[in-house]
């Protein structure tokens, strides 16, 4: 039975929540769920069945601090899962094993007509070395910098190369586990094309379909790319839809590219050696040691070649400080793009979760979503991670019995945070605070979803579309709105798009954003600002994404305070952190923090503590490490805040708003 009384009615899509409206769906909302809650309890292993609808599963668990990070990824994270079911759940009581591949779902691997379809997630190490100079021992040396990068790709590797290149890999399997490994290579001749890719290609059938490229070899979508790259030359790259980084090797290594996608939602980095050698990896750790004169990330929106560099070949109209770059559209056109951006990144014929936070983007998705697996008959899997009592979870349990998924709960305390900070920043590979606090949470909740599916879906990058967060209460003007919304977005992939990769990639999973396809992309920034413009209750952060839901979310999830990854998880537990770290740094020590990292100096002992975890791991790479001005991404706005410092939200308890139940409010 779902909850009715949450739903609504419908009326017009551009009008806003009264406080009445709301109030009354809260308590009708919450008294039936609450209920729902009370009457399923956990005792001696036995669950007392409650009334249909949404299945819930919660799991607590502790993750033992290992010695070093590379022990933690084969460590085993022991906890216990509870089980608290409708009519259709079971009781189970298990270990949450680390790293556990065997345990994911898998599906046939075939699609309607046949054919094998193969999708992976995975790791990229590449060398271009012209002169030949270390062709003695690649092989051996690649494969063992390749393993370094194992959790992105845990069911197998592969190596292909030639005196002047070597491509390594490692490889998530989603399907067609044989036709799909790489590197691809084709033979041509004389001459020997190879490909090693890390994401996926969206539109790659309707790429062959429209140049009319010959039968593929496997059922892999990266092997479009070096079809096109035979076809088309580098400009291929501007045709792509797709979440991707990338090495195309033709003519045996006399030509090659490189490329990361528009909004670097896939990372690569590049490296260069001595005697004209360049390297190109997935993860900073691959190549940090390498001896390179200079490492840098590899930017969002590029192509580089041997003979011209890096090229940019994502250029927006709306990315531009000419006045008429500004939108002036209104919002009518953007959910039919929107939904098609989902249905496109659901092409994978494997179960498919999703990470259901509470907030309006993945209740947006999850809408969505729903009517695809309903046709499909797939089961509606739902992944969510907080603190007992915290706002994300509070309004993710809600939004799962309203859409009747299974649901997956992840439940840490802030000693268990505390525990895994090193964990985390090896595996995120910076020292920026925001983006760490933001992190730890996506890591267990990245470990538990890894446990049920390869593939999700989330909802990152809306606010930097819809102006989402919470300083833009204070913009002054249209003009300020897109100019912020510019940089912002410029900033993703250090930032949402880092996060989300590193720590689903720490778990072998596959992150899927289709707000962030570029025709969404598009579609959000031609909208006039005006529409995104912020204006009290009547009109709260990103009321254009809403208004297009209205009638078909719960107005408690609908209307809900914009509250960033740290801070819905759980109200205070970013104050244990920085405590916790506090205890960590000596008075002495942090008076020499300026003299200590001169390149971005720490301004508090948690940004201290942060600093001296990623230098034992990645020394000499901080130059690179993106630190927001101000400390925070509100510090670097064209106009004062009152919203955020560099410790975070001020005001924590208005993340609370429209929830009831929620501890520390």
């Amino acid at each position: 039975r779902r909850l009715a009384a949450i739903r609504p009615r419908r009326d017009s899509r551009s009008r806003s929540p009264p406080r009445a409206r709301v109030a009354a769906s809260l308590l009708r909302a919450f008294s039936r769920a609450s209920a729902m809650f009370a009457t399923t309890t956990v005792a001696s292993g036995r669950t007392t069945p409650g009334p249909i609808g949404a299945r819930r599963r919660l799991t607590r668990g502790e993750v033992p601090m290992s010695s070093t990070p590379r022990r933690a990824l084969t460590s085993d994270a022991r906890g216990k899962a509870l089980s608290s079911r409708g009519a259709r759940a079971c009781v189970a009581n298990g270990a949450l094993i680390h790293g556990g591949v065997g345990a994911r779902a898998r599906g046939d691997g075939r699609e309607a007509n046949g054919r094998a379809y193969g999708a992976q997630m995975c790791s990229v190490l590449a060398m271009y070395d012209p002169n030949g100079a270390m062709e003695d021992g690649r092989e051996t040396l690649m494969r063992e910098l390749s393993a370094r990068m194992v959790t992105r790709g845990p069911d197998g590797s592969g190596y292909f190369g030639s005196k002047r290149y070597g491509l390594a890999h490692e490889r998530l399997a989603i399907m067609d586990p044989e036709g799909g490994k790489q590197p691809i290579v084709y033979e041509d001749g004389a001459k020997t094309y190879a490909v090693c890719a890390n994401g996926e290609i969206y539109n790659f059938r309707k790429l062959q379909a429209k140049y009319g490229l010959t039968a593929a070899k496997t059922g892999s979508d990266s092997e479009v790319l070096l079809q096109l790259y035979k076809h088309l030359g580098v400009d291929f790259v501007k045709e792509l839809n797709g979440i991707f980084g990338f090495v195309v090797v033709g003519d045996d290594g006399d030509h090659m590219i490189a490329a990361r996608d528009h909004a670097g939602i896939k990372p690569l980095y590049i490296g260069y050696g001595k005697n004209g050698v360049k390297w190109f990896a997935s993860e900073l750790k691959a190549i940090c040691d390498q001896d390179c004169e200079r490492i840098e990330e590899f930017p969002a929106g590029h192509y580089w070649t041997p003979k011209d560099g890096f090229v940019k070949w994502y250029n927006p109209a709306w990315d531009s400080d000419d006045d008429d770059a500004v939108g002036t559209k209104d919002t009518s056109h953007v959910r039919a793009i929107l939904e098609k951006a989902i249905i496109d990144q659901t092409m994978a014929d494997v179960p498919i979760g999703l990470l259901l936070s509470g907030g309006l983007d993945s209740a947006v998705v999850s809408t969505v979503l729903k009517p695809m697996l309903e046709k499909s008959g797939q089961e509606y899997l739902s992944f969510t991670v907080g603190q007992e009592g915290s706002p994300d979870v509070t309004a993710a349990r809600m939004m799962s019995e309203y859409l009747g998924t299974t649901h997956h709960e992840y439940l840490f305390t802030s000693e268990e945070a505390c525990a895994n900070i090193e964990n985390v920043i090896y595996h995120l590979e910076t020292y920026e605070p925001e983006l760490i606090r933001s992190a730890i949470p996506n890591y267990f909740l990245a470990k538990l979803t890894s446990q049920h599916v390869k593939v999700v879906l989330t909802g990152e990058g809306s606010d930097e579309l819809f102006a989402g967060y919470l300083y833009f209460r204070d913009a002054p003007s249209s003009k300020h709105i897109h100019n912020e919304l510019r940089r912002i977005f410029g900033a993703l992939h250090n930032v949402n798009c880092q996060r989300a990769d590193r720590m689903t990639m720490a778990h072998g999973l596959e992150a899927r954003v289709p707000f962030l396809d570029p025709r969404v992309i598009d579609a959000v920034m031609e909208v006039d600002p005006e529409f995104k413009r912020i204006e009290g209750e009547a009109k709260p952060e990103k009321h254009a994404l809403r208004a297009l839901f209205d009638g078909e979310i719960p107005d408690p999830v609908l209307w809900r305070t914009k509250a960033m990854q740290c801070e819905g998880v759980g109200l205070n537990w970013v104050e244990d952190l920085q405590k916790f770290c506090d205890e960590q740094v000596s008075d002495e020590d942090f008076a020499k923090a300026e003299s200590t990292y001169p390149i971005n100096p720490p301004h508090s002992k948690e940004e201290m503590y942060y600093r001296r975890i990623f230098e034992k791991h990645y020394h000499g790479m901080d130059k690179f490490v993106h630190v927001w001005e101000g400390g925070c991404r509100a510090g670097g706005a064209a106009w004062e805040n009152n919203q955020y410092t560099r410790a975070g939200v001020k005001n924590v308890q208005q993340l609370a708003k429209g929830l009831t139940g929620v501890k520390g409010a």
